[in-house]
């Protein structure tokens, strides 16, 4: 039986790439369902070598002060809501995957190294870091300031009088790979010949989930890589915007590698306002909003080495403290503060493009004869079902029930996501967000003194919260395991790394699929995991009684109500027989 479907140099023979468009339409809106029907008579797909492809372009709101926007650093696949996978009668459904994002969101943060995430860079519009825009004040590293090579919107060249609008923002090839058991999860050649083709319906994500402003003008996530205030004239020696001081033109320096207007990560018609490097919550009154005019290169000043003028539409005085040379930095206000920010996308062009495998035709030949003489064919796929459960932030202990029906689980991974309600202008911002960490010293604020960076959860809805989690522990059968429980206390208070945790959510992940190649995500998207067998083995959760265990003992209690989704990473078994797909799971 294996023979017929490893997918390898001894069955696969030629392989050809076939582009299958969706059904229902040439342009989606966020929310729309997009929906494909691939043929049978493709006869055997490869879906590693399969992939959604799309054009997609990002649009300003109607009303509203315009912003560089960008998709979440995972790319094109956080665009998926939801994704449900049929046979090609529809009346069969193979896989679900529930919150796909966040499944992949955890998968890109922590199976990565730096050729994956160039690669999906290249691929699938992923973020990626960019020198010509790194930060030179501190140890903050992130893909989500590019001005150079971003794929969403236009580079800049020269100096810049015109406003930012939705011409601006570029058309650019997604490729996206379909992390699912039959698709990029898979080890086998599958037989499109033997389902009647699939059907596969896709949800999409709401616009302002997964839209995110430059995190070098988000006062929310690094102050330190914003643009640093160098004074009001733009003479060789540095000066402070003083209190009671007014002034139409501010100049800022070439830290963080702005050392041109091509840096400068804000743009014409955007607002902005100052707060304090390292501390953004220190804000300066001004009189009325800052709205950027000009953008332009001053390359003789500062004593030759160059700086960044910026020309606003109306002079403004400075109503507070004074902002001072080298210690203020500017972010936008574009969207923070809003009510409301209702930018959007398209997806045109929608295709599925399919890896067709040419077998030898005694492979298919003797496949056709077994299901004449009435046998089954069968094959395994990893696949991952999501069981939800919610509580309030209120909740300091809290026992939920998973109750999975896997015959032969792999392993459990939960990821506790914020479930509070936040406007569109919140969500893109992440303000009013679960605090990561941030430069005071004040426990229940998380922030820890001598960070480089001021960091809100801006992914709020698909990525994980620790929340001030103290412990976990799972009950099978009413047996506690571990014996012991999980400490996640110094997660919890910003300090340090819970080891055990990271070992037992490594065994998770590593289970169901998932190559645990980085933790550097493990406050920024917080999971915990456990895995129930070793290498191939499997564990029967039928009939069993599965637990989660949660203790929020911290001095400073849980401050966002939360959705868990508890992935079950596990085997099951699809079984072709009279043209009939069977699936167990």
């Amino acid at each position: 039986m294996s023979t017929y479907w490893r997918a390898d140099d001894t069955v696969r023979v030629g392989e050809t790439k076939i582009s299958i468009p969706s059904e229902n339409g040439l342009e989606y809106s966020p929310g729309q369902k997009i929906q494909i029907f691939v043929d049978g008579s493709t006869k055997f797909m490869d879906g590693r070598e399969t992939y959604l492809q799309a054009d997609f372009k990002i649009n300003l709101p109607s009303t509203g002060t315009p912003t560089r926007l960008q998709l979440d650093k995972v790319g094109g696949n956080i665009l998926i809501k939801n994704i449900r996978i049929y046979d090609g009668s529809r009346g069969n459904l193979l896989e679900e995957v529930s919150s796909y994002d966040t499944y992949v969101a955890v998968k890109y943060d922590y199976d990565k190294d730096k050729n994956i995430e160039n690669m999906r860079a290249l691929r699938e519009g992923s973020a990626v870091h960019q020198p010509d825009n790194r930060g030179t004040l501190g140890n903050s590293k992130t893909g989500m300031a590019n001005t150079i090579t971003n794929p969403y919107f236009k580079k800049t060249s020269g100096d810049q009088d015109s406003d930012f609008v939705n011409s601006d923002f570029l058309t650019c090839k997604l490729n996206i790979p379909i992390h699912t058991g039959i698709f990029a999860n898979s080890e086998t050649i599958f037989p499109l010949m033997l389902t009647q083709g699939l059907y596969i319906e896709i949800d999409l994500n709401d616009a302002t989930t997964v839209l995110k402003q430059l995190d070098s003008v988000n006062r929310q996530i690094r102050t330190s890589l914003a643009p640093v205030f160098h004074s009001i004239d733009g003479s060789d020696t540095p000066g402070n915007y003083k209190n009671g001081s007014s002034s139409n033109k501010f100049y800022f320096t070439t830290d963080n590698n702005i050392v041109d207007v091509a840096q400068f990560p804000m743009v014409v018609g955007e607002t902005f306002g100052f707060c304090k490097v390292g501390d953004n919550n220190d804000v300066p009154t001004l009189a009325g909003s800052l709205t950027i005019e000009e953008i332009n290169a001053s390359t003789g000043a500062n004593g030759g080495a160059g700086l960044v003028e910026v020309q606003v539409v109306t002079a403004r005085a400075n109503n507070g403290s004074d902002i001072e040379s080298g210690k203020c930095v500017a972010f936008s206000t574009a969207v923070e503060g809003k009510t409301s920010y209702d930018a959007s996308y398209t997806l045109s062009n929608v295709n599925l493009i399919v890896s067709q495998v040419n077998l030898d035709p005694s492979y298919e030949q003797g496949m056709l004869n077994k299901v004449r003489e009435g046998k089954a064919i069968e094959f395994d796929i990893m696949s991952l079902t999501n069981y939800k459960h919610s509580i309030l932030a209120s909740d300091r202990q809290t026992t939920f029930q998973v109750f999975a029906n896997n015959s032969r689980a792999k392993s459990l991974l939960v990821v506790p996501c914020d479930s509070t309600i936040y406007n569109t202008a919140d969500r893109i911002t992440g303000n009013t967000g679960y605090v990561i960490k941030g430069s005071d010293n004040s426990a229940s604020t998380g922030k820890d003194e001598g960070q480089d960076i001021c960091l809100i959860n801006n992914r709020p809805g698909y990525t994980g919260i620790c929340d001030f989690l103290s412990s976990v522990q799972y009950q099978i059968n009413g047996r506690r395991v571990p014996s012991r429980e999980i400490s996640t206390k110094k997660i919890a208070t910003r300090n340090s790394i819970d080891s055990f945790h990271l070992y037992e959510l490594e065994k998770c992940l590593d289970a169901g699929g998932v190559i645990p190649r980085s933790f550097s995500a493990f406050q920024d998207n917080f999971c915990f995991g456990r895995g129930f067998a070793l290498q191939n083995g499997a564990t029967d959760l039928r009939g069993q009684d599965l637990a989660v265990i949660l203790k929020y003992q911290e001095t400073d209690a849980p401050t966002k109500p939360k959705l868990f989704n508890s992935y079950i990473f596990h085997l099951r078994r699809l079984m072709i027989r009279d043209g009939q797909v069977d699936v167990q799971m």
